[in-house]
């Protein structure tokens, strides 16, 4: 009860919630909710009120915009046309001197659905330009913005008609009505001033959404408006320009996982998008032939009713697809990547393979596509079609558009490593490869017993007939003749038979990508025991072995195991082993004849030195790799002229509102996680290299109950800086914390890591006496004699991660980090890597690097090796 009240007390003065010690659960109820609203629902009321007086330009814009649409009656079929001169603006209307209709008409739409998206449009984007770049250069962008996206279209619609372009030059004369333009001219500008996080998710989103509106509607207002996005963008990085950031900025691995769902997701409502549009007639619009709507293509029509197609021939061709569930089957390609979306999201890597798969699929139809385009009959081409060199051009984005995003998702298939469990994908395999044997089983009885061989051209003819059932997109050979001569029982097969399929095929891959039948490369249930094994003890990086990548090892008698990664033919532990105390020889030892069985070179890393008499005998070297730090904490007191600099930043912290927030990352209020994940991308945006992994954890590694999470927040609810503290289990009894992320804002006040530091200390030692704040690793560590004289053989391995180290140090700081963490005169403890042959140092050498860096591509790592020659 004493450690409750003196955490109430801390409390009291810095709002914090004890995660891990005996609490009662009235008051941490009591703590979360005032911590919930004092540091988010109070802030978030704040801002909303301060964000309209701050957009006063927006809000009139808006407010005219409303007031005309109700004036001229606009709201439900756009302006009357006696006022399209003014409503709408066009080339001929320019011509003809109307110049004020390039600005008036910003104030109209032509429908309520536009109405609601350009007001939405104008409070969220113009509004957040306004806030960013100030009313003035929003002004300038937004009318400017207008005026440059209309002049460049009028000119991209002439060169297409010079060109005999048949699709942009019909534009030429059409009148434009709206504000899309103007306005995301002006929030792309102003994402040049938004956080890393927000600049990346804007221009993607509002990128892919440009850019599918005009793929597949293809309306001159969706061309306006992607000009109007490309302008934007090109303004923006001008602007990031000026203040020295023009640069690719490198995302983390969540993140890039984000963006890649937002972009599945995306694309995969195009076809149902052409579907509902009015006259689509975008380079993508084709694909409600092949996904939507299975009309004949033209040569299939040619085939099946010569050179006169009435409308019979039409109905024939859609009759294969009545029934309830037609539906269904149109749909299933989308509905499987939103799937498929959300599953990257979370990292699965099945869903990766089926959204790469889908795409390879939608490739390789709309080449099919693409081809009967090409074969169509001169017969069938009217004397006013355009010429098929320019139509042909038009129809590659068929297959370019998805082949492009299949080869995104491959490129980036390295951030995508939660697996599936064996048992799942099994299960996945049997439902949909048996319901599909059996539907085309029967349906194949069916046809044989009808007179199908004979009917319908062979063996061809089934096949066809299979493939329409299954996959919709029209099948151009003269077999095709199957909606013709059938009983009802092959009937009702050929209809329903491809939408059961893929509702039960939707249902399991729904199952298999979003239940729980996930974990790491070792399964879940392997996870489930390491964990209860960390439970019972473990050095200061153990918790570390439930990270993604690391498999297992577990001893016979299951209490004990070691975690390790696989690189070529070295097993490159995680820390030493973990379980019980008295059994971690045992453990090593049965991990060493492991490792011999299966031809793995061990190397033991980041281990301390209770290990190293048993691993001596077994002729084992050994070298230092890090300097763990570490703090008695019950008795530390911040007085004195050494500890100046942490009173300094606790002082700082005070006047400035600042306070620090601990919990669990789920815990947390969600606008405090957007916050955290803010940092962590303004962090990874100055890096050229991909984020490390290892012993170096990132937000994906905050998620876990028992990691605890501090953040330094200020009245405003930005976050300053943010550490988290790995558990550190002796016999079921938590006995210590071990520092991981370190991560400062970018309106990070100075001292604010020392802030966090000693925030810990002073919210720790009521639950346990030592706090580790970890190694640096890849930082020199002088003076940490090894006992042994074959330690001098590791001298090149030494070398090499020094260099490593200082070829990083611009971009990670782990010389740096390590001087920091001197400044709280903590105890060292030396780290080392246990090896068993001098000649197998190089092959371990390459396994760090891969464990470090597993994102780094070709063109970084020879980036990485220039810097290590200079």
């Amino acid at each position: 009860m004493g450690h409750v009240l003196e955490a109430d007390r801390r409390c009291a003065a810095v709002p914090c919630r004890q995660v891990g010690t005996s609490t009662v659960t009235s008051v941490k109820q009591v703590r979360t909710t005032s911590l919930a609203w004092t540091t988010v629902g109070r802030p978030a009321r704040d801002r909303v009120v301060a964000a309209l007086k701050s957009m006063p330009f927006s809000v009139a814009v808006l407010a005219v915009f409303l007031v005309t649409g109700a004036i001229t009656g606009s709201y439900l079929a756009g302006p009357p046309e006696q006022l399209l001169h003014v409503a709408g603006v066009s080339g001929p209307g320019l011509r003809a001197g109307n110049w004020w209709s390039l600005f008036t008409s910003l104030f109209f739409a032509t429908n309520p659905l536009a109405y609601l998206a350009a007001s939405l449009m104008i409070l969220l984007l113009l509004g957040l330009a306004e806030r960013r770049m100030g009313t003035p250069a929003a002004v300038g962008f937004f009318f400017g913005g207008q005026f440059a996206a209309v002049t460049l279209f009028l000119l991209l619609t002439q060169l297409a008609g010079y060109a005999g372009d048949g699709w942009l030059d019909r534009m030429a004369d059409d009148i434009l009505i709206g504000p899309y333009p103007a306005i995301l001219t002006a929030a792309l500008g102003a994402s040049g001033r938004l956080p890393v996080l927000w600049q990346r998710r804007l221009r993607t989103g509002v990128l892919s959404i440009s850019l599918l509106l005009v793929l597949y509607v293809g309306h001159a207002e969706t061309v306006i408006g992607l000009l109007g996005a490309v302008l934007g963008l090109l303004a923006g990085w001008w602007i990031q320009g000026d203040h020295g950031h023009l640069h690719r900025h490198r995302s983390t691995g969540r993140e890039t996982r984000n963006l890649l769902a937002l972009t599945v997701a995306v694309f995969a409502v195009g076809p149902i998008l052409t579907g509902i549009a009015r006259a689509p007639t975008g380079p993508l619009a084709l694909l409600r032939d092949v996904v939507l709507n299975p009309m004949p293509t033209l040569s299939q029509l040619a085939f099946n009713c010569g050179a006169t197609v009435e409308a019979s021939c039409l109905e024939a061709g859609r009759a294969g697809f009545a029934g309830p569930f037609g539906l269904a089957l149109a749909v299933v390609p989308v509905v499987l990547l939103l799937i498929c979306a959300d599953g990257m999201r979370r990292g699965r890597r099945l869903a990766l393979n089926i959204a790469l798969a889908i795409q390879l699929a939608v490739t390789a139809l709309a080449a099919v596509y693409l081809a009967l385009f090409a074969l169509v009959p001169s017969r069938l081409q009217g004397p006013s079609a355009p010429p098929m060199g320019t139509a042909f051009a038009h129809v590659l984005p068929l297959v370019g558009v998805p082949l492009l995003l299949a080869a995104l998702l491959w490129f980036n298939r390295r951030q995508f490593r939660v697996q599936t469990l064996p048992s799942a994908r099994r299960t996945l395999a049997l439902l949909v490869g048996g319901t599909w044997l059996v539907l085309a089983g029967t349906y194949a009885a069916a046809w044989f017993l009808s007179g199908g061989l004979t009917r319908d051209g062979g063996l061809l003819g089934l096949f066809a007939e299979l493939a329409r059932q299954y996959v919709p997109v029209p099948i151009p050979q003269h077999y095709h003749r199957v909606f013709a001569d059938r009983n009802s029982v092959e009937a009702v097969l050929f209809a329903y038979s491809g939408p059961v399929f893929w509702v039960v095929a939707l249902a399991a891959v729904w199952w298999a990508l979003l239940g729980g039948h996930h974990g790491n490369d070792s399964g879940r249930q392997d996870r489930i025991q390491a964990r209860r094994l960390l439970h019972q003890g473990g050095g200061p990086l153990s918790w570390m072995a439930l990270w993604e990548p690391n498999s297992y090892w577990f001893s016979p008698d299951g209490k004990g195991a070691v975690a390790f990664q696989r690189h070529g033919s070295v097993a490159l532990t995680l820390g030493g082993p973990f379980g019980p105390a008295q059994g971690q020889q045992d453990v090593t030892t049965g991990f060493l004849a492991h490792c011999s069985r299966q031809a793995m070179i061990p190397a033991l890393y980041s281990c301390d030195d209770t290990l190293w008499p048993m691993l001596e005998e077994r002729g084992f070297s050994r070298v230092a790799v890090a300097q763990e730090t570490r703090l008695a904490i019950r008795e530390l007191e911040f007085k004195g002229k050494e500890w100046q600099n942490v009173r300094t930043a606790l002082n700082r912290a005070a006047k400035l509102g600042v306070r620090a927030v601990w919990g669990s990352y789920e815990s947390l209020p969600a606008a405090l996680r957007s916050r955290l994940s803010e940092v962590s991308e303004e962090w990874a945006a100055g890096k050229t290299v991909p984020e490390m992994g290892f012993t170096l954890g990132g937000i994906d590694e905050l998620d876990d109950p028992e990691v605890l999470c501090c953040l330094a927040v200020d009245e405003h609810g930005t976050v300053h800086g943010v550490t988290s503290w790995l558990p550190v289990y002796d016999g079921g009894t938590l006995v210590s914390r071990t520092l991981d992320v370190m991560r400062r804002g970018a309106e990070g006040f100075p001292g604010v890591m020392e802030f966090l530091i000693a925030s810990a200390v002073l919210e720790l030692r009521t639950s346990v006496e030592v706090i580790s704040l970890s190694g640096s690793p890849l930082a020199s560590v002088p003076g940490t004699g090894g006992g042994s004289g074959r330690e001098d053989r590791a001298d090149n391995l030494v070398r090499i991660l020094d260099l490593v180290g200082h070829a990083l140090e611009p971009v990670y700081g782990f010389r740096s980090l390590a001087a920091f963490k001197s400044r709280f005169k903590p105890e060292y403890r030396a780290l080392y890597l246990y090896y068993q042959d001098p000649l197998h140092l190089p092959a371990i050498g390459r396994a760090l690097t891969r464990a470090y860096l597993p994102g780094l591509s070709l063109p970084q790592g020879a980036r990485l090796v220039r810097k290590l020659v200079k």
